[in-house]
């Protein structure tokens, strides 16, 4: 394949990736199979070199192992932009490495070798950089590199990470075939405007329709892997006809309806257990057991199990999501469609085993939720009309529980205690920050999603708090020392800096979008502190953040009668009630004995910013002081409906 990477097509890009898969698969020597990793790097990035450095087990050099056209060399642990990627975890993209204060010069003195740019991708085991895999110096009319090499350049890291510490080979590429697998169908499914939460819930529908079939548990975590190529071969099918809002010609039906063969014909050569399952889905997952589908036309048991399987999978997410030809359908008419549907187009034994487990299902749906739709296709949707996504509800951080955080939008969230576990690469559309105060458990991810995904993020993300809130993060956080100072970092392609700063003025309404707002006002906190009242579709929702006094909330509560929700904090328990004091902080004793005040009770209460480490006591306490009022403990990835 002699075409530049910039002419090829996902269909082309698909087959490069299976051309090395294949090879790879059939090595067993460690060093040939990181130079074709290098290869397939270097393959999809239109890079002149590939190389793939190794952090050296004292943990203070590191090493090439594989560099196109260079001898082994070892530098110090955080030398050079290299060394930078291995200390920092960050995806680096420099179009000019002699302006790098970081660019080490003595390797290109050393190798004779004259570098221009540079992609750098950590590789990753566990939790560890284990190594980076650097291409230099792209080819062709663009002669720099971009977000796409570094997805492309993705898929070769993770095969170099599992290689360097897979203790099986084969267990290796079979780990990291399901990542490429997973990716290219999410990739697939992302053309025709679908999320890649399509394809998780139909890989773990399938999953559950597998056991409940009576598959071994093997077989049904197969399944699951393979069922998210089910639609690959929709790479290869025109845009135009993709995401065609209206219905097809027969002539687009057609060409349409070919995305099965050909899905079966990129995946059908492997001899791997996963692809030759992808192969099977991909062909025959539109199969009808009445005989009616296609591409062939099988009835009934001719059907593999797997294309019935992910056929019912894939029916039911796409019926209950929207697409660009169609409104989601509710599920009193899906499920009536499928009672219909039985012995024509699904198999009788799974509709059965589909309306057994319909709270399962249901379950699976609402765990991989789509977090937002885009304003386009929002505007009709009264589901979507006053929600927040609850990224981060307690008070500290401890192994499976996040800090303050509220996603009101794509664009918008309320601080920032969970935006990289919360949110990972969806973080790079967001564009404004709003700050309670300037305490770390609601700043600490400003600093992680800027790092991880600067190279992918295309405007400047907007940082809004009162003043005293700007300067503690100017000075003490992202001041050069403790973390960049990303006001003074341009974006990747663009004169504009990564982050800006603007001063939070109290009172006043901040309009979000034609029917959203944001209004902040003073709480009472050890630090200079506020809560936010977000307004959507004339109802709001009051947020007070860290705070002791309620009689600010109280105040605006009396101000707007649209504020029918409120979230109040309770962070300790009342046996703590000098430390809350001392803290600016509340106890289940302190809360309910303020809210006596409040005599309007037709408000919704949620509670959040509980320590972790005392949750139950809390609980049990709140049941104990609440009274008459209802109570909504927030949970992380939560839906807050208002």
């Amino acid at each position: 394949m002699n075409k530049s990477v910039n002419s090829l097509g996902a269909n082309e890009i698909l087959e490069l990736i299976f051309i090395y898969l294949t090879e790879i698969s059939s090595r067993r020597a460690y060093d040939e199979i990181l130079e074709l990793l290098a290869n397939m790097g270097r393959a999809l990035t239109n890079a002149d070199r590939c190389s793939v450095w190794i952090v050296n087990n004292d943990k203070k050099k590191i090493t090439t192992k594989v560099a196109h056209g260079v001898e082994s060399i070892t530098v110090p642990m955080g030398s050079g932009i290299v060394g930078s990627a291995v200390l920092s975890g960050e995806k680096i993209i420099i179009n000019d490495v002699y302006k790098d204060k970081r660019f080490n010069v003595h390797v290109d003195q050393q190798t004779g070798y004259k570098t221009k740019s540079m992609l750098v991708i950590p590789m990753y085991h566990n939790d560890d950089v284990i190594g980076v895999f650097q291409a230099i110096n792209r080819r062709g009319e663009q002669d720099y590199f971009d977000k796409r090499d570094i997805e492309r350049l993705m898929l070769a890291s993770t095969y170099a990470a599992e290689t360097l510490v897979a203790a099986k080979l084969t267990k290796e590429i079979e780990d990291t075939q399901k990542e490429v697998v997973f990716t290219m169908g999410a990739i697939g499914e992302s053309r025709s405007k679908e999320t890649g939460n399509h394809v998780k819930r139909v890989a773990e529908y399938s999953k559950l329709l597998a056991l409940e079939y009576g598959l071994p548990e093997a077989e049904a975590e197969l399944l699951k892997e393979a069922s998210p190529m089910h639609d690959i071969g929709k790479v290869a099918i025109p845009d135009k006809i993709l995401n065609k809002p209206g219905r097809f010609t027969p002539e687009e039906r057609k060409i349409m309806n070919k995305h099965a063969e050909l899905g079966y014909e990129m995946t059908r050569h492997s001899q791997r257990d996963l692809l030759k399952a992808a192969s099977i889905i991909a062909y025959e997952h539109h199969e009808k057991y009445d005989g009616t589908g296609y591409p062939r036309g099988l009835k009934g048991e001719e059907i593999h199990i797997y294309g019935r399987i992910t056929a019912l999978a894939d029916v039911f997410d796409a019926l209950g999501s929207d697409r660009v030809y169609k409104k989601a359908w509710d599920d009193k008419r899906i499920l009536k469609l499928f009672k219909e549907e039985r012995g024509k187009h699904f198999d009788p034994k799974l509709v059965d085993i589909f309306f057994a487990n319909l709270d399962k299902f249901f379950k699976i749906r609402n765990n991989f939720k789509d977090l937002f739709k885009q304003k386009s296709e929002q505007k009709d949707l009264k589901e979507y009309e006053r929600q927040i996504l609850v990224l981060g509800a307690y008070g500290n951080k401890l192994k499976g529980f996040a800090t303050s955080s509220f996603l009101l939008n794509q664009t918008n969230v309320i601080d920032a205690g969970n935006l990289l576990d919360g949110l990972n690469e969806e973080s790079i559309h967001l564009e404004k920050i709003w700050l309670t105060h300037a305490h770390l458990d609601h700043i600490s991810d400003i600093a992680y999603i800027l790092d991880n995904y600067y190279a992918l993020r295309e405007k400047p993300l907007t940082i809004i708090g009162e003043a005293q809130t700007l300067k503690a993060l100017q000075n003490c956080y992202l001041n050069d020392q403790i973390w960049p100072d990303f006001s003074k970092i341009k974006l990747i392609n663009s004169n504009e800096m990564v982050i800006n700063y603007e001063e939070l003025s109290l009172g006043k309404i901040y309009t979000l979008s034609k029917d959203e707002s944001l209004k902040a006002f003073k709480t009472d906190h050890t630090v200079g502190s506020c809560g936010y009242i977000y307004k959507k579709a004339n109802q709001a929702v009051l947020i007070t953040s860290d705070v002791y006094s309620l009689q600010t909330m109280f105040e605006e509560l009396e101000l707007d009668k649209e504020i029918k929700s409120i979230v109040v904090e309770c962070s300790f328990p009342s046996d703590m009630e000098k430390l809350a004091e001392k803290s600016k902080h509340l106890t289940p004793k302190l809360l309910f004995k303020q809210l006596k005040v409040l005599e309007n009770k037709d408000i919704t209460l949620y509670i959040n910013h509980i320590k972790p480490i005392y949750l139950e006591k809390i609980i049990a306490e709140i049941e104990r002081y609440r009274g008459d009022w209802e109570v909504n403990i927030l949970k992380d990835g939560e839906i807050l409906n208002f």
